[in-house]
């Protein structure tokens, strides 16, 4: 079949983004895992007794949050054939990949998130509860964002299917397309990301009020709140990177929500 120039433009933008993507999380994970070997060895060091590294669990939640962007990836493939042929060519078991996929990425990455932008709180403003930024309550806090993320994902996978579809010209198609409930999507979406988008926007004006007044009336303040500034623009700009990829998206949704 002939592919119009705005369908090749769309493949090359999305196969692009799809390698670039790749070795970004590729080396995003290189770089966490080495560092957070690093932590757990530094605790055993030369047998001496030191404190709980607290840097582990930031590192975590970036390694989990490289994971799901790396699932994400998955379909790209087959969108793009989909784009090719204008049709589904994959079978069932493909297309609820693809969802799965999609289901991931749009749910437990703003679960990660919060508990990144909750975990640098707690690095700013709340330092005495250390316990809260140790591997073990990370893992912890990564267990129940999977579990929680699966309340959505695995509606989303089973109510995937390929389906006939109609274009503008009454020519018939086979898709692979997502039965649509209004309250699941409502609730998909305050949950994985209006209440995600408020929280983490709370936190950080926290935190930078609280770095703020440190810097101004602290003695020490310029000093020791280099690292945590650091600490936290990193942070902001992956929240925010994030954020702004996704809003189109949700957008979307809720207005497609809004018109019935």
């Amino acid at each position: 079949m002939d592919v119009g120039l705005n369908i090749i433009v769309l493949i090359v933008l999305y196969s692009t983004l799809a390698v670039t993507g790749l070795l970004g999380n590729i080396w995003v994970l290189i770089t966490v895992s080495s560092q957070l070997l690093g932590c757990c060895s530094s605790s055993s060091n030369r047998g001496r007794v030191v404190k709980p590294n607290t840097q582990s669990s930031a590192y975590i939640y970036l390694l989990l949050l490289s994971v799901v962007d790396l699932v994400s990836l998955i379909p790209v493939p087959m969108l793009v054939a989909d784009l090719q042929e204008n049709e589904f060519i994959f079978g069932i078991a493909l297309c609820k990949l693809l969802w799965f996929s999609e289901g991931t990425n749009k749910t437990l990455s703003p679960m990660i998130l919060t508990a990144l932008s909750i975990d640098r709180y707690i690095a700013v403003c709340k330092p005495a509860l250390i316990w809260m930024r140790q591997t073990r309550f990370a893992v912890f806090v990564v267990s129940v964002c999977i579990m929680a993320s699966l309340l959505f994902i695995t509606p989303i996978t089973a109510h995937a299917k390929i389906a006939d579809m109609e274009d503008f010209n009454g020519m018939v198609y086979r898709k692979c397309t997502l039965d649509e409930n209004l309250w699941f999507d409502l609730v998909h979406t305050l949950t994985c990301y209006v209440a995600p988008l408020v929280l983490i926007f709370s936190v950080y004006i926290v935190i930078l009020a609280k770095l703020f007044r440190h810097t101004r009336y602290s003695t020490v303040g310029r000093k020791t709140s280099i690292s945590l500034s650091r600490v936290v623009k990193c942070s902001v700009m992956v929240v925010a990177f994030y954020f702004i990829c996704w809003t189109p998206y949700w957008t979307m949704r809720i207005q497609a929500l809004a018109n019935g």
